[in-house]
């Protein structure tokens, strides 16, 4: 039950607050006089989509605060338990800051996000309004009426099958990109396997071509390597004038006078390690210059493999520890694409499971909308006989619509909605002779908000939304016609609460909290004022309904038997 609304700076409401007592509330004004502005609000504080353009004139932001008793209500209870909002309290209070700069929600002093909001407002009212009727002309909104018609067993199953066909198609979208990075892989397999093949033959090694060249160097000027080396050897250690022979001369003669001085005996030492030093380079250069082996075969495999090398980079255009590099991530790939293969097979597996998963769940879903749509159709019936449809006949029509990439079933393909394989179109016949049609070939507004009516009417019964709000569901409707919309809607409030924006005075004279809707002027300024009734505003208001300005004391006593009538109905007002 809506309890209160607060609206600040919402189109021309600068500061209105309302309380509401009853189960039954309507709504009266001027046309023009912004009483849509109160249901925008409400529709606002449980999450409908909006934009700055409805921020007051010359304001920065607009706030609509409203406030729920939530009672029993143990769905919306899990809910906002789900969200962290569920404080043990039965009241429920929600704010909205819709601003030029930055917008937030708070639940219960939580700050929430608008789809969060979303969520909890579809489960707290249910808005009627000339949209709403209007949607009843487009067939694809018609199932949802119906589902909510059947109940917790009908929406607790939707629920699951819409959930396993977002998976399903997640599936398939998954596989279908895997099928195309495979069937590309498979283009390129060969010229892939043929690189790897050519760089594992070609066995690089990291460091490989600077010692290869340095090889290569030394072999390729072996002959210059080797008598340069000998003729050096030879000066240091062969003949009567070699280097070593000659400090050999020089120590043993600085022997003989080094006992003279240390300084000479000094120098002596110093010749006799610088003689070492020579005989071991001596020793070195012919160990070096041996090892020195003139080999052709060798030197053409060094030319051959630098030459390999050279080509490869050259090829590939990347030095060599990228070759290695690149061969890693080659074989990387092939591994990878081996891997798609084997996804490919295991998605395509949980695709079929899910599937005939998805096969049972559509077809039992499907029996169960059939079996509900004839007590739909008999109490919609019912229903449009008390709103002065006497002859009406209604109908609801279900069918599949065959695809060639949908679902498989007994042969067929079918095409999968998001929530089954099922379309439902509502077909009336106002009168006889019985030729059903869709309801958008219904020519009067009246005829059409008396079957939104009965939609509502019948859903309420089972649905446990706790607020409904009618925007001029009177549209087209007049005389006993309305004495009949009046009484249903008088039937809703024992039940849910009812809050009703209209223009016929037999619904303003229900036993409701009455509320007169006014724009006025004051300092220059234009403001929505909301006024709560006493008995005698509200006759007097009802009668300017009837005769506009020119009320008489006939029109006072007409007003006065309209509203006597409730007066021996069995309410709780």
């Amino acid at each position: 039950m809506l309890l209160g609304l607060i609206i600040k700076n919402l189109a021309i409401a600068k500061n209105v607050e309302i309380s509401f007592d009853r189960n039954l509330i309507v709504i009266t004004g001027e046309t023009g006089a912004g009483k849509t502005i109160i249901m925008n609000a409400i529709a606002l504080a449980c999450g409908e989509n909006t934009n700055t353009d409805i921020i007051r004139t010359g304001e920065e932001s607009a706030t609509i605060e409203a406030s729920f008793f939530i009672g029993e209500n143990q769905k919306l209870k899990s809910i906002l338990e789900g969200y962290s909002l569920y404080d043990g309290e039965d009241v429920l209070v929600i704010s909205r800051t819709i601003s030029k700069t930055k917008s937030k929600v708070i639940v219960n002093g939580h700050l929430v996000s608008l789809k969060q909001l979303g969520e909890i407002g579809r489960n707290l009212i249910d808005m009627h309004g000339q949209h709403e009727i209007q949607s009843l002309l487009d067939r694809s909104t018609h199932l949802k009426y119906l589902d909510k018609f059947g109940g917790d067993k009908i929406l607790q199953l939707k629920e699951i099958v819409i959930s396993d066909i977002a998976e399903y198609r997640k599936l398939i979208q998954t596989l279908k990109e895997l099928i195309e990075k495979d069937s590309k892989f498979r283009q390129e397999r060969e010229f892939i396997n043929y690189e790897i093949a050519e760089l594992e033959k070609a066995n690089l090694k990291d460091g490989e071509e600077e010692e290869l060249e340095a090889e290569y160097k030394l072999l390729s000027n072996a002959k210059e390597l080797i008598s340069t080396l000998e003729s050096v050897q030879e000066s240091l250690s062969s003949g009567d004038f070699s280097v070593i022979k000659g400090l050999n001369t020089s120590i043993t003669l600085l022997q003989k006078v080094s006992d003279y001085s240390n300084d000479i005996k000094s120098l002596k030492e110093r010749l006799e390690s610088n003689l070492i030093d020579i005989k071991e380079i001596s020793r070195d250069l012919a160990n070096f210059y041996g090892s020195i082996v003139v080999d052709p075969e060798r030197l053409s495999y060094l030319e051959n493999r630098l030459d390999e090398i050279s080509k490869l980079k050259l090829k590939y255009k990347k030095s060599i520890r990228e070759l290695i590099n690149y061969l890693s991530e080659l074989k990387e790939s092939v591994r990878s694409f081996n891997e798609i293969s084997e996804e490919i097979e295991e998605i395509q597996k949980k695709k079929n499971e899910l599937e005939a998963k998805i096969r049972k769940e559509v077809l039992e879903l499907s029996k169960m909308r059939f079996e509900v749509a004839k007590e739909f159709e008999r109490q919609i019936e019912n229903e449009l006989k008390d709103l002065a449809m006497e002859n009406a006949k209604f109908i609801v029509k279900i069918y599949q619509v065959e695809d060639p990439d949908g679902l498989n079933i007994d042969g067929k393909s079918y095409k999968l909605f998001y929530d089954g394989i099922d379309a439902c179109e509502f077909l009336i016949s106002p009168n006889p002779p019985h030729d059903f049609k869709p309801l958008a070939s219904i020519a009067s507004g009246g005829e059409l908000s008396r079957v939104m009516l009965a939609i509502k009417y019948v859903i309420a019964k089972v649905d446990d939304i706790p607020v409904l709000a009618f925007d001029e569901v009177d549209s087209g409707i007049g005389g006993k016609t309305g004495e009949k919309v009046a009484e249903k809607l008088f039937e809703i409030s024992k039940y849910r609460q009812v809050i009703c924006i209209t223009h016929l005075p037999q619904i303003a004279s229900l036993p409701a909290e009455h509320f007169v809707v006014e724009k006025i002027v004051k300092d220059n300024e234009t403001m929505l004022n909301v006024k709560k009734l006493n008995e005698y505003e509200r006759i007097n208001e009802i009668a300017r309904m009837i005769s506009g300005s020119n009320i008489t004391d006939t029109t006072i006593k007409q007003v006065k038997e309209l509203m006597g009538r409730w007066k021996s109905e069995n309410s709780r007002y």
